[in-house]
């Protein structure tokens, strides 16, 4: 190893670069990043497709499962309004984890939802899943999707 101490030179300045910058802590960044989407799952809750659009970024696009892509906030909310709107409905999820991609301006979150709704006979219906968030720090400082998808589970198989 000695003699090759001038290999650390650049992860040396580079970190001493972004100190300098004042760059958040990648924990702080992650911690940032699960209250986001915690706030996220909380607004849709309490204001339905109006909190699930202000989350996104005017440039926010999603991936729903078996349908084409759907970008910018008029087509987000033209797609999730009527999911949202059902009554005797709700969409929730919770983060379990949050990754920095890039410190300061792109991270992600993954989690579990739940969705519950009435079919059209009246009963009860619920599927879990697997989710991911792609987010895009703003020129403001918050936080806000760019991409968001999910994956149902396979729906449960009761015996014979």
């Amino acid at each position: 190893m000695k003699g090759n101490h001038w290999m650390l030179l650049p992860l040396a300045v580079g970190a001493l670069a972004l100190a300098a910058l004042g760059a958040p802590a990648p924990a702080d960044e992650r911690e940032a990043l699960l209250a986001a989407d915690r706030a996220f799952d909380q607004a849709t809750a309490e204001k339905g497709i109006e909190g699930w659009v202000a989350f996104f970024a005017p440039n926010g696009s999603m991936l729903p499962g078996d349908d084409p892509p759907v970008a910018g906030p008029d087509a987000i909310r033209q797609f999730m309004g009527p999911t949202l709107a059902q009554p005797d409905s709700s969409l929730r999820w919770q983060p379990t984890r949050a990754e920095v991609l890039i410190p300061g301006v792109l991270g992600m979150t993954t989690g579990r939802f739940e969705r519950r709704w009435l079919d059209a006979d009246g009963k009860p219906q619920r599927r879990k899943g697997t989710y991911v968030t792609i987010w895009k720090k703003q020129p403001d400082g918050a936080w806000k999707v760019v991409f968001d998808t999910g994956n149902p589970d396979p729906p449960e198989t009761k015996p014979n």
